[in-house]
């Protein structure tokens, strides 16, 4: 069932987008920006979930 989510959301995203952010442009399909984008957010949740736990 995840896989063919994840087919149907790479066929909806595949057109190319382009980002610019000071001097970097970068151009890519827009659901590997959205994976990228996914995957740094998940990693910083999990190190600030385990310096608070850490913390505590």
């Amino acid at each position: 069932m995840l896989v063919i989510l994840a087919v149907v959301f790479i066929a909806e995203n595949r057109y190319r987008t382009t980002i610019e952010l000071f001097w970097l442009k970068i151009t890519s399909p827009l659901w590997l920006i959205l994976l990228v984008l996914f995957a740094v957010g998940f990693a910083a949740g999990r190190l600030s979930a385990r310096r608070r736990a850490i913390n505590k």
